[in-house]
This record gives structure tokens, sequence and C-alpha cells, in this order.
């Protein structure tokens, strides 16, 4: 690999390897508690061979979900570290010891591995999956799908050649503390939701020193063009519940975003932003996302026509009411306060997907969150950077 702090993305792909350097942010920066190993039997005919690209912090929440996932064994790991693929490996609970690779290509000419799992750099995404998927390889792979919506666009046409299976891992679409959301959307007499107000406001993710990369290597979150900064880095998931709930077509966005480079070292990814979204439906989604939160966090809320729902600290609350001048209505329902058990924890939600996504592969269930549904999140992602730095509303048209 080349010493130079320069390397473009395309050399980095085509280098000794493709692998993760880094994390793609969730709902926790570093490794959950390890969940107990499934004990129950399989729910597929067989047992499918991952092969995971990319050994950072992030790929420690998927082992950990994998160990409790009996469908997926991990054959393979690829890293540009090779000491990373080792601390990886012993994470492992569930089947021997993985081989180890420190190429794509070499990663793909193994021809037992049934599906790769991409836990790579964000703007890595495209070409690694579609090299997969062009390699005859399912493919799960770690939010965003992809960096812009013609990413999107190259990764569906060549999914939809190679008829393989594809799953992005917008987890909290298998997550029960959000079915639960859904449920009480789609059945109460909540009314249509018109406006949702959606934060990501933290202080437990600060970017740790890129001491584990190899000398002279550009530490890819600090990068705005890598990266995507904090909507992409934070805002994916919450805005893919927010599109679920709406269930319509992004149609504009209006974002302003900043950057602190005197907190979080020296940098040009943004880390606070506001974004604005109106949908094909009339409703408008506000997302706020900010790693300089010292105090207590926002709740996720969401404005019906006759109650507001709020979601946050392991509880759904629902409040109906009627506006002020008109009668009360004589069968206006009794607020409510669900309790979610779980408390929000997403590796709930990691180990559910990838047990769906091994029925998937065996086919006895569709993908889900597709690529199409990936694409609308990342039309609003996309649609937020660019309006930031063009200083104006974009047309989600205008993206592909």
């Amino acid at each position: 690999m080349s010493n130079t702090k320069n390397f473009s993305r395309r050399e980095f792909i085509g280098v000794s390897s493709l692998a993760g350097v880094g994390l793609a942010l969730s709902g926790t920066p570093l490794m959950a508690n390890p969940s107990s190993l499934f004990q129950g039997p399989l729910t597929t005919s067989r047992v499918f061979k991952m092969g995971i690209i990319g050994c950072g912090n992030r790929s420690k929440a998927i082992i950990d979900a994998l160990n409790s996932v009996p469908e997926i064994e991990i054959a393979a790991l690829c890293d540009i570290v090779p000491h990373k693929m080792g601390q990886r490996a012993q994470l492992i609970k569930t089947s021997d010891k993985p081989k180890f690779v420190n190429s794509l290509s070499e990663l793909l000419k193994m021809n037992d591995l049934d599906v790769i799992g991409v836990i790579t750099p964000n703007d890595t995404h495209r070409d690694i999956v579609i090299a997969a998927l062009e390699a005859g390889k399912h493919v799960w792979c770690e939010k965003p799908l992809a960096m812009t919506t013609a990413e999107c666009n190259d990764i569906i046409g060549v999914q939809e050649r190679t008829r393989k299976e594809l799953q992005v891992g917008n987890q909290r679409r298998h997550q029960a503390e959000y079915k639960a959301l859904i449920e009480a959307i789609r059945t109460k007499p909540v009314g249509k939701i018109l406006q949702s107000s959606l934060y990501d406001f933290r202080g437990d993710w600060r970017v740790p020193d890129a001491d584990e990369y190899p000398a002279g290597t550009q530490y890819w979150r600090l990068n705005q063009k890598r990266s995507g900064g904090v909507v992409y880095e934070m805002g994916a998931h919450i805005i893919d519940v927010n599109n679920w709930v709406f269930d319509s077509e992004p149609v504009a966005v209006c974002s302003l975003q900043g950057v602190n480079n005197f907190t979080l070292r020296k940098r040009d990814s943004s880390d606070h932003s506001g974004v604005l979204v109106y949908y094909a439906n009339g409703s408008l989604m506000n997302y706020g996302g900010n790693v300089y939160n010292y105090g207590s966090t926002a709740l996720d809320t969401f404005f019906g026509v006759n109650a507001t729902l709020q979601m946050g600290g392991g509880k759904l609350s629902i409040r109906y009411g009627f506006p002020p001048g008109f009668p009360k209505p004589n069968n206006l329902p009794a607020n409510e306060e669900i309790s979610l058990t779980g408390g929000n924890r997403e590796e709930d939600g990691v180990i559910v997907q990838l047990r769906h996504f091994a029925k998937v592969m065996d086919g006895k269930a569709k993908t889900y969150p597709d690529a199409y549904i990936a694409r609308q999140c990342v039309q609003v992602m996309e649609g937020s950077v660019r309006s930031a730095l063009e200083r104006r509303v974009i047309d989600v048209r205008e993206l592909g």
C-alpha cells in the first residue's frame, strides 16, 4: 500500500484491501455488551458462510450480533490492518476461526462464501457491493448503501441483473421499539402525521486517534466526501425511521451544517446540522444532529392531526387533543404511555435483521430493508449535504 497521505478512493479500493478502516456509526460508538449466544434451532435449511470486509469498531457489534445468528457463519475476515483481523476473530464464539485475507479480490475468489458483509468506510460501499454482486455473492451492507443517489442507482441496476440478494443495515426496521411506533401510528386514531422533530444530540462520540492505520493514512471520518458528516453517520437511522413513518417520497431538502475544528481536531466533515425535508404527502421532517450534547437528549416527536407521539427513554407516549375553539370530541381516546422493552438497544435490531437476511438467502423471506428503501434515505442525506454547500433548497429529482 502506498504510504502517501492523499491516496484516492479508487486507489484505496484497488490496493491490498478494501477493508473497513473504520466503523459505520450506529446507536453506540463501541461494542455493545456481548449478547447471549442463541441456542434455538436453525430457521433456515442450512448455514450460510459470510466474509466480512472491514474490521473497524462497527465490526465489533456486528460480530457480537452474529454470535446470536446460528444461520450465518463468519468464514473470512478482510482488512488492511492485519492485527485488527486477529482481534475480531477472537470475538467470534460460534464457529471455527475465519480465514484472513487482505484484498477484496481474494475474498471474492472464495467459492465457499455465500455472502459478503460490507462494514467499510461509507465512500467505498458502491464499488465493493457491485464487485460482490458481480462475483455471485449475496450482500449485507452497513448503512449508508452509498454516498449518492446515482451510486444507489448503479447498485440497484447490478442487483437486478445478477438477481443476488442485497440488504442494508438500517436495523431499526427490525427493532421492536420502532415496530411498536409504526404499529401505533398505523392502528391508533392519531391522524395523519403532519410533521416530525427528530434528533441525534450526543456527547458520547468523539473521533479517536487513527493510530491503528498504516502510517500516512488519513482518517476517513474527518473527510466530508468520504464520510458525509453527521447526517450520514448519525442521522441515517432515524431518517430511515421517519421515511417508514411518513410512507411517502422526499421531494425537497433544505439544510445548514457546520464544522467545529477546535473540539474534534482538524476536519472538514460536518459535526452539527439542521435538516428540513418536505415529502410528497405534504408532511415535514425536522432533523438535528450534534455531537456536543452534555445535557439530556431530546425526544423524537411525531405530530399527528389528532395526537402527538413522543419516543425516548424506553417509552412511547401518545397524547390526544383537539384544536382550541372546537368542541371536545365525545370519543377522544385516553392518553397512553407504552413501555418499550429493551431501552432502544441497537443490537436487538441487528440480530433480528441478520436472522431475517438468512431467511432471505434461503428463499423464505423478502429482503428488508432493500436497496430502494436505502436509496430514499440517501436522497435525504445527499440532498442535505448539497443544500448546505450550495445554500439552496434541493429538488430531490436533481439527484437522479
